[in-house]
């Protein structure tokens, strides 16, 4: 099948559109319109947030680490930590390294398992929190202005839908059973 010149970016309407076309009943064209949509929302998300902070020389990934440390009723361990933010155990020990070299977290010794860690914010962790979350607040209300409260609330019921869906979807099969199954069919 021979097409036109290649153009830089194909919207996501077209995608579908050309997806649809070659794929035909196989395909159901709102399922990879949503999947494509989501990747793009949370890049262009991600990518905001990347250039908020980073003339505070932190990552997305050691921000959120710390909102969920600053939120949470005490110490976590690594495996809460990593399960609260969605992050492998293996990944999560750089970000929480980082954090600790700047003193904004601390590890400690799980007395009740010497084999893990529990990971708690420092002062210096909080007293950034309290001179960056006002600002980000605010920024977080610009990003989302284009939504009405009601869009906010039915948005944020729609994604903890999708997000119990995939969780269920990839529980069923395992971790890698989602992948597998999508090779197998």
């Amino acid at each position: 099948m021979t097409r036109g010149p290649r153009r830089s970016s194909l919207s996501i309407g077209e995608q579908v559109e050309i997806a649809t076309r070659e794929f035909g009943t196989d395909l159901d064209p709102t399922v990879l319109a949503l999947t494509l949509t989501l990747y793009r929302t949370t890049a262009v998300y991600d990518r905001a947030h990347t250039a908020e902070l980073a003339p505070h020389d932190i990552t997305l990934r050691q921000f959120n680490v710390l909102t969920v440390l600053h939120r949470a009723d005490g110490a976590l361990t690594m495996a809460e930590l990593g399960d609260a933010v969605a992050v492998r155990p293996g990944n999560l020990t750089s970000v929480v390294d980082g954090l600790r070299r700047r003193r904004l977290v601390d590890c400690a010794v799980n007395p009740d398992d010497r084999r893990s860690f529990l990971v708690s914010i420092t002062e210096a962790g909080t007293e950034f929190l309290a001179g960056f979350l006002p600002g980000h607040w605010r920024y977080l209300e610009l990003l989302t202005g284009g939504l009405s409260a009601d869009e906010k609330e039915t948005l944020v019921h729609l994604l903890e839908k999708l997000l119990g869906s995939v969780q269920d979807a990839a529980g069923a099969g395992g971790r890698d059973g989602l992948a597998t199954s999508a090779q197998n069919a």
